[in-house]
């Protein structure tokens, strides 16, 4: 069997984008970066991002004061407003298509 690769294949840009602003921001600081949602369906990313201290939030946990990921799919204004206000830092990486079309 012969398996060939799409030249296509991967993440989407804005998927691209915010894991790469997530990765940036752990770039190996030994801190927890936390994801508001998974920033990717994807559970081998998941747990890749994992390795390098990325996690999503546990809806139940609230917002804690560290830093914040806001996904690529992004979030509602009164959202974003309280992960301002509650979050030690923010970190907006919603897709810059998405956020046009919102």
């Amino acid at each position: 069997m012969k398996i060939v690769t799409a030249k296509t294949a991967g993440f989407c840009m804005g998927v691209k984008r915010a894991v790469d602003m997530a990765r940036k921001a752990a770039d190996g600081s030994g801190k927890t970066i936390y994801t508001y949602g998974p920033l990717i369906h994807n559970p081998q990313e998941l747990s890749r991002l994992a390795s390098d201290g990325i996690v999503p939030l546990e809806e139940s946990s609230g917002i804690p004061r560290a830093t914040v990921v806001v996904r690529a799919h992004g979030v509602t204004p009164t959202v974003l407003e309280k992960l301002k206000e509650e979050a030690g830092e923010l970190i907006d990486a919603t897709c810059p298509k998405v956020e046009k079309i919102h």
